[in-house]
């Protein structure tokens, strides 16, 4: 309905951003929670020189969107690739795939899930975050981390690539 096309406009600065384990910067656009679960959209910051998180594969779609900065984008077994502002990559289900910033300059992501949870994901990472103390126990944090992947169906299946610096 038009009268409610408002609800799902997202303002450039609209939106709380969200901290993750990784040091990412997220902004939820669109929660699932707006769409029935079916579909949620999030910009994230990826931070210069950032290192590969482990080759993780999840049941949802993904589509990433590169809006500035260069992004570095791995699939198991393949070669990685530099994504450029407008270079849009689809992640199927189920495929193992990393990412990564090796420049000297933020990159900026849109990034579209389907169904929704990831969005969920990151709520409650943060929330997790922020209980967490300086001298923490960390064992007991990784393993609260571990049980929120497994709740959203993210499984780690390889580690990290080894970049290879030009």
């Amino acid at each position: 309905m038009i009268r409610d096309l408002h609800r799902f406009t997202s303002a450039p600065d609209e939106g709380p951003w969200l901290a993750t384990l990784l040091g990412h910067q997220v902004r939820i656009k669109t929660s699932g929670k707006d769409t029935d679960g079916k579909l949620a959209v999030f910009e994230f910051i990826e931070k210069p020189h950032s290192q590969p998180p482990p080759f993780t594969r999840h049941a949802f779609i993904e589509v990433f969107c590169i809006l500035d900065g260069t992004l570095t984008f791995q699939f198991l077994n393949q070669e990685a690739f530099e994504a450029a502002p407008g270079t849009v990559i689809t992640v199927p289900s189920r495929k193992p795939h990393t990412f990564w910033n090796r420049a000297s300059e933020s990159s900026r992501v849109l990034n579209v899930c389907t169904p929704a949870g990831l969005d969920s994901f990151f709520e409650e990472s943060e929330a997790l975050l922020k209980k967490v103390s300086p001298g923490s126990d960390d064992k007991i944090f990784l393993a609260e981390m571990a049980r929120l992947r497994e709740r959203y169906g993210l499984e780690h299946v390889a580690p990290p690539p080894e970049d290879r610096w030009d």
